[in-house]
């Protein structure tokens, strides 16, 4: 378990809360419940049988000012993906977004995986603590369009995968 974690845990179950419990992410974006009784579990992902695509980060390369991250967005969906756009946000400490950067994805098709690059500028990699990824309210998969489709609903579509090189996960409504 990460430093910042216990850290965290440690203070979160001795502070009195209002609520009975309380959401946390850890480092590696994984969500964590923290209950009233000073237990805490991982939230485990509702299993919906809805298909979706996979967003892994495969690569981390420091530039001369700023810091490059590969993606790849596996299609496990029955539709093509003819247009994702995807936002990135880079934070820099806890709570302070550095820079937001969006990638587009397009023309993926079923069961085939697209890798693209982002760049964020004025950080290094080591100075990124995290990576949020959020949706435009631009998706063209199946029946959705941007004219049809929201930006939670594009986001549903989306399983942002745990990765060892940076946490990255999606925005949590829970935070």
């Amino acid at each position: 378990m990460s430093l910042r974690l216990s850290l965290f845990l440690t203070f979160a179950l001795t502070v009195p809360v209002t609520a009975a419990e309380l959401t946390a992410v850890t480092s590696d974006g994984r969500e964590v419940l923290l209950h009233d009784n000073g237990k805490w579990e991982f939230v485990r992902q509702e299993a919906t049988g809805e298909p979706k695509a996979r967003l892994s980060l495969e690569n981390k390369v420091d530039l001369a000012r700023g810091c490059r991250l590969g993606l790849r967005l596996q299609n496990d969906l029955p539709a093509q993906i003819r247009s994702l756009v995807l936002r990135f946000t880079a934070y820099k400490d806890e709570g302070v977004p550095f820079e937001t950067v969006s990638r587009g994805y397009s023309y993926v098709k079923p069961t085939n995986s697209q890798y693209q690059e982002i760049s964020f500028r004025g950080i290094s990699c080591d100075e990124v603590r995290s990576v949020e990824v959020s949706a435009a309210r631009n998706c063209h998969v199946g029946d959705l369009t941007k004219y049809s489709a929201s930006e939670s609903r594009c986001l549903e579509l989306v399983d942002v995968q745990p990765s060892g090189l940076l946490p990255i996960a999606t925005r949590s409504t829970k935070r």
